[in-house]
């Protein structure tokens, strides 16, 4: 027990003052180029909020639940709130069956919806102006049957976006942490590590990391070089978590502590089933 404690008290120590605040990210009310419905811009504004904050990565701050100030400019009002960006987004093009001016040939049969859409989102650095990401997002959906609507059809249009919206945000607010303690470990592998990122920092459960140790060049500079991986299992304080280890690496990461080699975690984009909720032994 003494020793449990001692090593928790230690891993405290080590953790505190390292600490991986969340930006904060202004979204701008959406706009549109062309006659569009306010029901479809919501929806699809809404979609992407509440994929951002799906992420864990950033603060977000929405310009349409926030006390109405004085007529400003949209990154005057982010910098109101202390954001370091502001996202803007903007619908270039769109048809649907509800729209009342896309072709006939895109209309389709009773109890069929079609939705296509255009949306350009723009990532503003408020310290100065610059547009550090741009895309323009092309989707389609549909809905048919009993339970079909527009909205349906949107939502599934959303779908693609949703994942593009979360891959774009994954790299650009990439979360970084070392490894501070074996959890758990055989003669050849590690199994489990303490890491010092918890519940205040951007993370949640089942996010997984790539573990990098600095590799030397020739001309004295270094270089991060991945040596495996590590997966959230639980976030057991404001500034640590325990973390499976994958297979893949396991045997370099217990080697590479044992010699007494800094382990650096970066975050790395979500792959298909990343976010699986299930337990994690």
């Amino acid at each position: 027990m003494k020793t449990r404690c001692f090593l928790l008290g230690l891993l405290l120590c080590i953790t505190s003052g390292i600490h991986a605040q969340k930006q904060t990210i202004y979204v701008d009310n959406f706009y549109s180029e062309i006659n569009v419905i306010a029901a479809t811009v919501t929806q699809i504004r809404s979609a992407v909020i509440d994929e951002i904050g799906n992420t864990n990565r950033v603060r977000l701050v929405d310009a349409l639940t926030v006390a109405p100030t004085e007529e400003v400019a949209p990154i005057e009002k982010a910098l109101q709130y202390r954001a370091q960006y502001l996202l803007q987004g903007t619908i270039l093009h769109r048809e649907a069956t509800d729209d009342g001016i896309s072709s006939p040939r895109f209309h389709s049969r009773e109890n069929s919806y079609k939705e296509a859409f255009t949306l350009r989102l723009q990532l503003i650095r408020t310290s100065d102006g610059t547009t550090i990401f741009s895309r323009n997002y092309e989707e389609t959906g549909s809905s048919s049957g009993k339970d079909a609507s527009q909205y349906n059809a949107t939502e599934n249009a959303l779908l693609n976006t949703r994942y593009e919206v979360r891959t774009f945000i994954e790299q650009y607010f990439r979360v970084h942490g070392a490894i501070v303690n074996m959890a758990s470990h055989n003669a050849r592998k590690a199994k489990k590590v303490y890491i010092n990122l918890g519940y205040e920092d951007p993370i949640k459960e089942g996010q997984r990391f790539d573990v990098t140790i600095e590799k030397s060049l020739p001309d004295g500079g270094t270089v991060p070089e991945k040596i495996g991986e590590v997966r959230i299992s639980e976030i057991v304080g404001a500034r640590y978590s325990v973390c499976k280890v994958m297979s893949k690496g396991a045997d370099n990461i217990l080697e590479a502590w044992d010699k007494g080699i800094k382990l650096h975690l970066v975050s790395r984009e979500g792959r298909l089933f990343d976010d699986w909720r299930g337990p994690i032994q």
